[in-house]
C-alpha cells in the first residue's frame, strides 16, 4: 500500500535516532551515554518540578470536591499545545513542504501523499500532548482512583482533543502564509504574527488573580468558566469521572467527523498553495547595494540577527525567554500585586524575595541558547565561515555575544522593573545585576563550547537543529544546570555568610566558569572548525 510506505519514509525522515541526535549511537558510545544520562537528567527535571505543582494542585482539588477540574486542565494545556505546535508546524507539514518538487511528478495520488503528511504531524502532536499532560493525568488517577474504564476513555479523549485546534489553526497558518507570501520578508512577518500572540497569551495569563496556595489554582476560575461556555471540555470531563459513553460519544462526533471534513476538504488547496510556493517573489524597484566597512564581529552580530527574525521555529524557541523577560518587567509594574503574590507563593520555602526574582530571570536566560545552536545553522554554508580569513574563536565570539545581547539587556530591564515593583534597594539591586550579568556570560560561553563539540549540519529543515539537536538539548538543560549548581551552594553556606554574600559568591564562581570557557574556545575551536565538514 503506497500510504503504508510513504508513512514508513516519512516517519524515519523526521523520527530516526541518527536524524535526531545526529550521529550513530552504534559509532558513537560516548555521546551515547551523555544523551542517555541528559534525557534522564531531563525527564527527573520535568516531571520533578511541573508534576510537583499539578500532583499537589491535585490534592487542593480533591480536598475540595473538585477532582473532575483536573481534567479540564488536561482538556486546555492539551488544546494550548496542539495549538502552538499547530500555528507553527501545520504550513510547513502540509500546505508547503519542502519535498513537494520530489512527491508531485511521481504517480502517488495527492490525497495519499496529504493523509500521510496530516499522519506524521497528528503523532507529533499526540507525543507532544501526551508527555506534557502526563504529570496532570497521574495526579488525577492518584486521587480519584484507576479504573480501566476511566484509563480508556481518557486515552481516547486525549487523541480528539487536539482535532479541532488543529484545524483551526492549519487554517490560521495558512492564512499568515497567504497574506505574507507576496512579500519579500514574509518570514520575519510571520515571526512577528507568532510574537504578537504570544505576547498577548502571556499577558491574557497573568491577568488572572495569583493568590491562591498553588499558582495553577489561579487559573481555576478561568478554566471552569470556559468548560461551561466550551462543552467538549465539560463531556471530556464527564466522559472520564463517570464513564458516560454518551458524554464520549458526542466529543467523537464533534471532533473526528470535522476533522474527516477538514482532510477531504483541503486536498485541493494543498496543491495550489505548494505550487505557489514555489514562486520566488523579487522587487521591482529594488535599491542599489552599498558597501559598507564595519568589524568583523559586528558584521557576524548583524548576520545572525537576519538568520534569527527571519526564522521563526528559531526565534519561537531560542528567543522564547527574551519575550518573558520583557513581559516579566511590564507585568511586574502594570500587574504589581499579582506578580508579588506569584512570587511569594513560589517562595512557599521562605527564600527572599530577591532571590526568587534571580531564579525567574534566570530560568529565562537559560532559554535563550543561540550560541548554542548558530554554527549548526549555518548548514550547507558552513564551508563560507570555515574559508574565510578570519579566526575561528573570533566567529564563536561574535555568534556568543549575539546571544548575549539577546538575553541580557531584557534580562537587565526586567530586573529593574521588579527592583521598583518591590523597592529592592540600591545595593541589593546592584548585586543581582552582577549575578545576572555574570550569568548570562556563562551560559552563553557554555553553549558556544557544547556547539562547537557537538554540531548538526545535517539536517532537512531548522526544526531540527533548533528542537532536535543535541547541542540544542545539552545548552537548555546545562544552563539549568547552573541554576542548580548555584541554588545549592547557597542553601549549603546561606547559614553561615547570608543569602546577600551568596549572590555575589555565585557571581564570582560564574565569572571565573566564564573565564575558563574563553580560554577553552580560544584553544579548541580552530582545530575543531577545521575538522568540521557540512
Amino acid at each position: 500500500m503506497m500510504y503504508t510506505r510513504l508513512l514508513k519514509l516519512f516517519l524515519h525522515e523526521n523520527f530516526s535516532l541518527k536524524r535526531v541526535l545526529g550521529f550513530d549511537m552504534k559509532k558513537n558510545k560516548k555521546k551515547t551515554v551523555l544523551i542517555i544520562i541528559l534525557l534522564i537528567y531531563a525527564g527527573v527535571s520535568f516531571f520533578g518540578s511541573f508534576g510537583f505543582i499539578f500532583f499537589d494542585l491535585g490534592k487542593i482539588l480533591n480536598e475540595a470536591s473538585m477532582i473532575d477540574l483536573l481534567l479540564m486542565y488536561v482538556f486546555v494545556y492539551a488544546t494550548m499545545i496542539t495549538m502552538i505546535f499547530s500555528l507553527l508546524r501545520s504550513n510547513g507539514y502540509l500546505f508547503h513542504y519542502k519535498d513537494y518538487q520530489i512527491l508531485e511528478p511521481l504517480p502517488i495520488p495527492s490525497r495519499v501523499v496529504l493523509f500521510a503528511k496530516l499522519t506524521v504531524m497528528m503523532i507529533m502532536i499526540y507525543f507532544t500532548v501526551f508527555i506534557f499532560t502526563l504529570p496532570i493525568a497521574f495526579s488525577y488517577f492518584f486521587h480519584s482512583g484507576v479504573t480501566i474504564l476511566g484509563i480508556l476513555f481518557y486515552l481516547i479523549g486525549l487523541i480528539l482533543i487536539p482535532l479541532i485546534p488543529t484545524i483551526i489553526l492549519s487554517f490560521i497558518s495558512l492564512f499568515i502564509s497567504r497574506i505574507t507570501s507576496k512579500l519579500r520578508n514574509s518570514k520575519v512577518l510571520v515571526t512577528v504574527f507568532l510574537l504578537i500572540a504570544m505576547i498577548g497569551v502571556m499577558y491574557l495569563s497573568f491577568s488572572f488573580n495569583m493568590n491562591a496556595a498553588n499558582p495553577l489554582m489561579s487559573q481555576e476560575g478561568f478554566i471552569s468558566g470556559l468548560g461551561e461556555v466550551y462543552l467538549p471540555m465539560m463531556w471530556f470531563a464527564k466522559a472520564v469521572s463517570s464513564h458516560d459513553i454518551f458524554s464520549l460519544l458526542l466529543l467523537f462526533l464533534i471532533s473526528f467527523v470535522p476533522f474527516v471534513l477538514f482532510f477531504l476538504g483541503i486536498e485541493k488547496m494543498v496543491v495550489k498553495t505548494n505550487q505557489k510556493g514555489m514562486t520566488v517573489v523579487t522587487r521591482k524597484n529594488a535599491k542599489k547595494a552599498v558597501s559598507v566597512t564595519q568589524s568583523v564581529t559586528k558584521s557576524i552580530i548583524k548576520k545572525e540577527w537576519k538568520k534569527f527574525i527571519s526564522v521563526p521555529i528559531y526565534a519561537m524557541n531560542s528567543g522564547l525567554g527574551a519575550v518573558f523577560l520583557f513581559l516579566l518587567g511590564v507585568l511586574g509594574l502594570i500587574f504589581k500585586s499579582d506578580v508579588q503574590a506569584f512570587l511569594v507563593n513560589m517562595g512557599s520555602v521562605n527564600l527572599p524575595i530577591e532571590m526568587l526574582i534571580i531564579v525567574a530571570i534566570g530560568f529565562c536566560l537559560s532559554t535563550i541558547y543561540t550560541s548554542g545552536i548558530s554554527l549548526s545553522l549555518e548548514g550547507k554554508n558552513f564551508w563560507i565561515i570555515k574559508s574565510l580569513p578570519i579566526k575561528s574563536s573570533k566567529i564563536i565570539f561574535s555568534k556568543m555575544i549575539f546571544n548575549v545581547i539577546l538575553g541580557l539587556p531584557l534580562a537587565l530591564f526586567a530586573l529593574l522593573m521588579l527592583g521598583i515593583s518591590f523597592q529592592i534597594s540600591i545595593i541589593s539591586l546592584a548585586s543581582l545585576v552582577l549575578f545576572v550579568t555574570s550569568y548570562s556570560l556563562v551560559t552563553s560561553s557554555f553553549d558556544s563550547i557544547i556547539n562547537l563539540y557537538f554540531p548538526k549540519f545535517e539536517y532537512k529543515n531548522d526544526t531540527e537543529v533548533v528542537k532536535q539537536s543535541l547541542g540544542s538539548v545539552i545548552s537548555i538543560f546545562g544552563n539549568w544546570g547552573f541554576i542548580i549548581v548555584n541554588g545549592i551552594l547557597t542553601f549549603l553556606l546561606w547559614d553561615i555568610i547570608g543569602w546577600e554574600w551568596m549572590i555575589i559568591l555565585n557571581s564570582i564562581l560564574n565569572i571565573g566558569l566564564f573565564v575558563v570557557f574563553v580560554s577553552v574556545i580560544k584553544k579548541v575551536s580552530a582545530p575543531l572548525i577545521l575538522k568540521m565538514t557540512a
